[in-house]
């Protein structure tokens, strides 16, 4: 199964600010509820960076919740045409799929459209908890960006 996720935010914050608190990957624990993000890489900046985020926690090196590995495929930094586009590969193990992160600025605006292609293991066998999940999914990815813009919003 496919899970589509969609949401946007216009963020009283410049677009510099925005994108540097999308990539701030262990900073993203601010925004994202329950959630740490260990960068596996030796850069923590630009194309294939890896990390593992677990919304949830650590005992020891044991995850316990949503463990969520990813790679950074695509990676457009703010530029003078005042847009700036991360893209990630979702590679397991719950799900797999991609994401989209499209910043837009303008007049000291920044908006910040988010889509999320998430695809579910074991097919038809986690369809129905799939469908269940979804509007709980959405709630938190709209709860996560409503965050992530008062920490933009924030650090002025």
């Amino acid at each position: 199964m496919s899970v589509r996720l969609e949401t946007s935010a216009e963020i009283a914050a410049p677009l510099d600010r925005v994108w540097n608190e999308l990539v701030d990957w262990p900073g993203q624990s601010r925004w994202i509820p329950f959630t740490t993000v260990k960068v596996e890489t030796e850069h923590a900046a630009g194309l294939g960076v890896r990390a593992t985020a677990l919304s949830g926690y650590w005992l020891s090196r044991i995850p316990v919740g949503l463990l969520d590995r990813f790679v950074v495929t695509g990676w457009t930094p703010p530029g003078a045409d005042a847009r700036a586009e991360l893209e990630v590969l979702h590679l397991g193990p719950y799900f797999t799929g991609e994401g989209v992160f499209a910043l837009r600025s303008q007049g000291g605006v920044t908006t910040v459209s988010c889509v999320e292609l998430f695809n579910l293991p074991l097919g038809t066998v986690t369809e129905p908890i799939g469908r269940l999940l979804l509007p709980v999914l959405r709630a938190g990815f709209q709860i996560s960006l409503r965050r992530f813009a008062a920490v933009c919003e924030s650090r002025r």
